[in-house]
């Protein structure tokens, strides 16, 4: 395996309700990156303001599972289009309600372009979320609010032990139209190659608000309109042809601020067309 072309292939999952693909790569002009993914997300405790953990009143538990594509195509070998169309399912239950809600979330679209490649990537990307369900139904779906977002990343390989690997570091500001508050948003994930059809991969998230917001959540402890999470998952992958590999991990928030303790599992295939 060519190890600078492998690359190319990685994934880096990214739950916050949002995924992160491929990193600072982009694909090469005409060709397209696929990939389906679900997530299954679950939370019994909440980060209070103190940074505390304690339980959700009423014995509260809220469940999400989420099935999706996220995809690439490149218009040119630095400039590629960018797209995430996520189907949510949510459970929300108490010792006195119950309720469940389902439909497609937040679609990302964007632009991503590689201004910068040589022993490093460095790679711009831009992107509107545009929310397609209501907020009349509970457990919500997201914050029913348009958005943007800027990121920066930089990746690159390296050769640690004698075994390849790679790493890639984001940060990006997402700005909500309103009731919401802004984000800083980032992410550090390494991976290494144990041979040419398996690799590990570790990665940590973040997301600090800025300011207040005025939205009001209900019933889904897995979005707040202003707070601080970090989350921390791990996760393995195999080569099954030349250009498509499956995913499997899972993830644990680590730290937070008015957010819900969020734990679970991911399971991610990426082709390359």
């Amino acid at each position: 395996m060519r190890f600078k072309e492998g690359l190319r292939y990685f994934v880096a999952f990214f739950l916050i309700f949002e995924f992160a693909f491929a990193g600072a790569w982009t694909r090469k002009a005409g060709n397209v990156l696929v990939v389906p993914y679900y997530y299954f997300y679950s939370a019994e405790k909440y980060y209070d303001l103190n940074w505390k953990k304690r339980a959700i009143d009423n014995g509260g538990y809220f469940e999400g599972q989420g099935f999706g594509i996220y995809f690439e195509y490149g218009f040119t070998d630095n400039l590629n289009f960018i797209g995430n169309v996520p189907f949510i399912l949510n459970k929300w239950m108490d010792d006195y309600t119950y309720k469940d809600n389902y439909g497609f979330g937040d679609v990302e679209v964007g632009l991503k372009f590689k201004f910068y490649d040589s022993k490093v990537i460095f790679t711009l990307q831009t992107s509107i979320i545009v929310p397609v369900y209501s907020v009349d139904r509970e457990p919500l779906l997201g914050y029913r609010q348009y958005a943007g977002e800027i990121r920066l990343l930089f990746s690159g390989g390296m050769r640690p032990f004698g075994l390849n690997s790679y790493f890639n570091i984001e940060t990006g500001f997402r700005k909500f139209y309103s009731k919401v508050a802004s984000q800083v948003r980032f992410q550090f994930l390494y991976g290494i190659y144990f041979n040419s059809l398996t690799q590990g991969l570790i990665q940590f998230d973040g997301v600090n608000s800025i300011g207040k917001g005025t939205f009001a959540t209900r019933f889904n402890p897995s979005i707040e309109t202003d707070y601080i999470e970090g989350k921390l998952s791990l996760s393995l992958a195999y080569r099954f042809t030349y250009k498509a590999w499956l995913q499997a991990g899972f993830f644990y928030d680590v730290y937070g601020k008015k957010i819900g303790v969020g734990r679970g599992f991911f399971i991610a295939s990426w082709i390359e067309i």
